[in-house]
């Protein structure tokens, strides 16, 4: 009598990263989130007069800070490389560690982006936002009285 032993196929194999969807997830949430109160807290204005000398009439401003759209650009580029890296990784601890570093990254970028602007808004000169060039994240407004 002859055994035969019946070849099986493997089945077809889940990626990895399908078992921390659940975290993806978390991680879009927390995203979006970090991302509507970036837009929410990156805006400023500050106004006021100044004369340079009692001969010449005072020059009024109104600067407006605005969120920088690079930042959101930026904040979808790390989750689509996260996203990216922890489907080719082969080891939970790979998919682990991008994830955290994904989390990370994600209210640092936001956060760091609204602290810079905010401080360099607040503490240029008047001057300094009608005479130099603003940047692109600032609109300012002049009127004469």
């Amino acid at each position: 009598m002859t055994s035969t032993t019946a070849v099986s196929r493997p089945p077809a194999a889940m990626p990895l990263v399908g078992h921390y969807v659940p975290e993806i997830l978390s991680l879009a949430r927390r995203g979006l989130v970090w991302a509507v109160l970036y837009g929410t807290f990156a805006r400023a204005s500050r106004g006021g007069c100044v004369s340079p000398n009692d001969s010449v009439e005072p020059v009024c401003y109104n600067a407006t800070l605005d969120p920088l759209p690079f930042t959101w650009f930026v904040m979808a580029l790390v989750f689509v490389i996260a996203l990216g890296s922890a489907a080719k990784a082969t080891r939970t601890a790979v998919i682990n560690r991008t994830l955290r570093i994904a989390a990370t990254a994600l209210w640092a970028v936001p956060l760091l982006a609204a602290v810079l602007a905010l401080t360099s808004f607040l503490t240029a000169s008047p001057e300094a936002l009608w005479n130099g060039l603003p940047p692109a994240n600032v609109t300012v407004q002049l009127t004469s009285d």
